[in-house]
């Protein structure tokens, strides 16, 4: 079997883990050409973007860490396959990184605890 090994450290100051969902006002700076004031924000909350070519012409790149796409994606995975697929556990722990990039703690340790659960169920108890 493979051993995975998550350590899914809990914030002990509520205040902290709310600043750190909430994260800091982004600066809407376009990720494509780096215009200011950029109005188009991905649904990943990620990036922004200046116009639709901007974003069309980032999006081969950061399709690749776009959580909203990842998350359709996994949707979509789960429909075919079913909940206890080592591909699942996959794109959770995947997303549980991302996510944790993106200061984003509780939706990152819901998808570590989900693919954490998966890898079990799959692997056995370790």
């Amino acid at each position: 079997g493979v051993a995975v090994t998550v350590s899914l450290g809990r914030v002990k100051n509520k205040g902290l883990k709310v600043r750190m969902e909430a994260g800091l006002e982004k600066p809407k700076v376009c990720g494509t050409c780096g215009a200011g004031d950029a109005p188009l924000k991905c649904p990943c909350k990620a990036v922004f973007y200046c116009n639709t070519e901007c974003q069309g012409a980032s999006w081969r790149e950061h399709r690749k860490v776009c959580t909203f796409d990842l998350e359709r994606k996994l949707g979509k995975e789960r429909g075919r396959v079913g909940g206890e697929d080592r591909a699942i556990a996959d794109a959770c722990f995947k997303l549980g990184y991302l996510y944790s990039q993106q200061d984003r703690a509780g939706e990152a340790e819901e998808k570590y605890v989900e693919a954490l659960r998966i890898f079990v169920a799959l692997e056995g108890e370790w």
